[in-house]
């Protein structure tokens, strides 16, 4: 009958009556637009459909392309390039090495971007440009892919500052200027999942702030129902959702603090020190690694 949806169907039909368009819903089941609108009608009428059809959907945006990482992977964030910790990077890589992980995440913030600050001058750098940035970026780039097989970046509150219409194009700028270094992702989402030991685990850079240690990325691990590692924040700490299902993780940050006007000039907050810090994902779990409270002949001499 064409006028009424196969019941082998019903069920999918009606769940994607409410998220899809009349032209979405023809190409999915291969009927036209006045046959699905039958169906939708019949439904309605049956009983089966709840809520009056009449209103369509006129948007059907999928947002299903963010970064995905198979395996081991080393983490690290907020490295605010040419701000960067490079004895901090130095460690991530020799760990790296010693555990044989060839894939890196970096959870944001991966350059300043102090040029497209609201208040330039605050750094006292007016001279740098963006040509400079990029450069410097380029230049940690390609130290990292000499170990490295692959490195993620994801989006930070720095690389937002100005319009949605500029991210888009940095980000563009940036694939297109380090494109030649190796294999590079880099992604609009300020999020990524990792794959390790058959264990999913979120990597983000949350857009809350909070003084307590732990308190966001505890909370995003709860809301998302993903164990979770989260930069921004600058502190550095492991924790469990209340519910004892599922890990949070403050990644530390990678920069230098005493190089940053707003933490050294204007440094008269309440907010915690920042703690610098990576993480490493290896067979599904976790390992943290704040800079002044790892054993490094521990962890790397030859034993």
């Amino acid at each position: 009958m064409a006028g009424k949806c196969p019941e082998s169907l019903e069920a999918q039909f009606i769940e994607d009556c409410a998220r899809l368009t009349t032209a979405a819903l023809t190409e999915k089941y291969g009927k036209s637009a006045t046959t699905i609108r039958d169906w939708r009608l019949n439904l309605y009428r049956r009983g089966k459909l709840l809520w009056w059809p009449g209103i369509q959907v006129h948007e059907d945006n999928e947002y299903d392309d963010y970064l995905e990482i198979q395996g081991d992977v080393m983490v690290v964030g907020d490295l605010e390039i040419p701000f960067h910790d490079a004895e901090l990077l130095g460690y991530m890589v020799a760990v790296a090495m010693k555990f044989g992980v060839k894939q890196l995440v970096v959870a944001g913030d991966f350059l300043a971007f102090d040029e497209f600050s609201n208040w330039p001058s605050e750094e006292g750098d007016t001279k740098r440009t963006l040509a400079d940035t990029l450069w410097s970026g380029g230049d940690v780039l390609k130290s990292l892919f000499e170990w490295f097989d692959e490195i993620s970046i994801i989006k930070g509150n720095h690389e937002q500052r100005g319009t949605r219409r500029k991210e888009l194009a940095l980000f563009q700028l940036m694939e297109q200027t380090w494109s030649e270094l190796g294999s590079l992702n880099i992604s609009y989402y300020k999020w990524c999942r990792a794959v390790s030991g058959g264990k999913t685990f979120r990597i983000e850079h949350p857009g809350n702030y909070s003084r307590v240690p732990g308190a966001v990325v505890r909370d995003r691990a709860e809301i998302e129902q993903e164990s979770t590692l989260g930069a921004h924040t600058h502190h550095c700490s492991w924790s469990v959702t209340k519910d004892g299902r599922f890990e949070a993780v403050d990644l530390g940050h990678c920069t230098r603090p005493e190089q940053r006007w707003y933490k050294t000039v204007n440094g008269t907050t309440r907010h915690p020190k920042w703690v610098a810090g990576f993480w490493m994902i290896r067979k599904g779990y976790l390992y943290g690694f704040p800079k002044d409270f790892t054993d490094w002949h521990f962890w790397l001499e030859e034993r």
